[in-house]
């Protein structure tokens, strides 16, 4: 008589806090979840830098140069939402509240409550991206093929309620409120999750 096989214990899924960014361990995430997509990833990235060099040229063939709002507005959109779209890189970063929510609330219920928050800011990364592009003097292919595949942790979302990131944006606004915001220091100030004080736990589900 044969022994009937033992059905394997299910994971469990358990919440992971998370405390402080590894860089390279999220850009690996990034790389491994959007594997299939990533050359049209980097395609989109490398038009978005040929069109900063097209304003560029414009401003120095004399044309009128575009305003600061203009050239934001570019950054944000071209460099902060185009590479992954407007939802930003999603790897499974998510808020306890959110996770409550979800325990509790059918879909309907709580989808309209959600919302996405690019961890280090549309604009921010784009300008990182930018410091560093004119530094090795619009090296199209360096940015493309060496500095974007291990800076793609600058693309992650986390997953909050929307009053969540009412208390996120209010925390990012003491530093991205100035005339010339030091980018630098929004950086490690993010790196560190300070903007997300005041809110649930922020960390990843993990299946043991």
């Amino acid at each position: 008589m044969k022994t009937p096989k033992q059905k394997k214990p299910k994971k469990v899924a358990v919440f992971i806090k998370l405390n402080e960014l590894n860089e390279e361990e999220i850009s690996n995430r990034i790389q491994k979840k959007y594997s299939d997509k990533m050359e049209h990833i980097k395609s989109k990235f490398e038009d978005s830098l040929n069109g900063y060099i097209g304003m560029i040229k414009g401003k120095k063939a004399g044309n009128k140069p575009p305003e600061k709002e203009s050239i934001n507005d570019f950054l944000r959109g071209q460099l902060g939402y185009s590479p992954f779209t407007i939802s930003g890189a999603k790897i499974g970063l998510i808020s306890q509240e959110v996770l409550d929510i979800k325990k509790t609330l059918k879909y309907d219920q709580y989808k309209n409550l959600l919302t996405y928050d690019h961890v280090f800011g549309c604009l921010g990364s784009a300008h990182c991206a930018i410091d560093v592009f004119t530094k090795r003097d619009y090296d199209v292919d360096y940015m493309v093929n060496e500095w974007f595949p291990k800076n793609l942790y600058r693309w992650m979302v986390v997953q909050v309620t929307k009053i969540e990131h009412g208390t996120i944006t209010s925390n990012t606004n003491k530093l991205t409120e100035s005339e010339n915001p030091n980018y630098q220091l929004e950086y490690n100030f993010k790196r560190k999750l300070e903007h997300y004080k005041g809110i649930s736990d922020i960390g990843f589900l993990v299946k043991e």
